[in-house]
């Protein structure tokens, strides 16, 4: 069952844990997502279960449904660090940002929720309370098997990140991030594991990486590619040995 994480811009404001086959997403009290905002319709997107896996759909809103920047038209295909965009918010879907370093959430259904647009941002009662990875976290007990994983390079410092550990990492200065590094965006690069590469998306609205020269928000690499960003640097190896 899928884990959620509702950002305000880029920052996080609440985590979820679902153990539910529908998830409706509004600004009705009674949604499973309740957002307290005007710009999010009273019953806005639903994320659902279907035969082959996960969907996300528009529930005739006002403003919109987007997955990863583009509108939904009808039903969608929903996975790992996919970001669902409704009005000012948006979900990252499959996991809670900081998952891994905390005792996992109560289950969301039937507990209570907050709005999220509550002062200060707090999150639920259930809600983890996330910590951020050790710069240069060793990984000497785990039997990773030459699999793959990124190398970073920032502020001076070198690390690795083997996605056995986690298929996907946000990475930033900030204290929220998966993957604390020196030097680099807040909290605003995503890397997602895929059967074919790496995805590297770059989630602030203002901004760009540097791929082979050129700059972009999101980009697939093979391995032995580079990504470049704030004075961080990562490099994909899909295997070792």
């Amino acid at each position: 069952m899928p884990k959620l994480t509702l950002l305000l811009g880029r920052k996080t404001m609440q985590a979820y844990d679902f153990k539910q086959e529908s998830i409706v997403i509004g600004r009705d009290s009674m949604a499973d997502v309740y957002i307290d905002n005007p710009s999010v319709s009273r019953r806005h997107a639903e994320i659902l279960l279907g035969d082959d896996g996960w969907l996300v759909r528009d529930l005739g809103s006002s403003s919109g449904t987007s997955l990863n920047g583009v509108r939904l038209e009808g039903t969608s295909p929903v996975g790992l660090g996919d970001e669902v965009g409704l009005g000012k918010f948006s979900i990252v879907f499959g996991k809670a940002l900081g998952e891994g370093e905390v005792p996992p959430p109560r289950p969301a259904e039937g507990a209570a929720r907050a709005p999220a647009g509550a002062a200060g941002g707090a999150a639920a009662e259930g809600t983890p309370h996330m910590e951020p990875h050790d710069v240069g976290e060793p990984h000497e007990e785990a039997d990773h098997g030459g699999g793959a994983q990124f190398v970073w390079e920032s502020g001076g410092r070198q690390g690795t990140h083997y996605f056995s550990d986690s298929p996907a990492v946000l990475i930033g200065t900030d204290e929220l991030c998966d993957l604390r590094v020196p030097r680099g965006p807040k909290h605003h690069l995503l890397v997602v594991h895929t059967d074919e590469g790496c995805d590297v998306r770059y989630l602030a609205m203002f901004g760009t990486m540097s791929v082979r020269g050129r700059t972009t928000k999101r980009a697939h690499l093979r391995s032995g590619g580079v990504v470049e960003v704030g004075g961080l640097k990562l490099t994909f190896v899909d295997q070792v040995g």
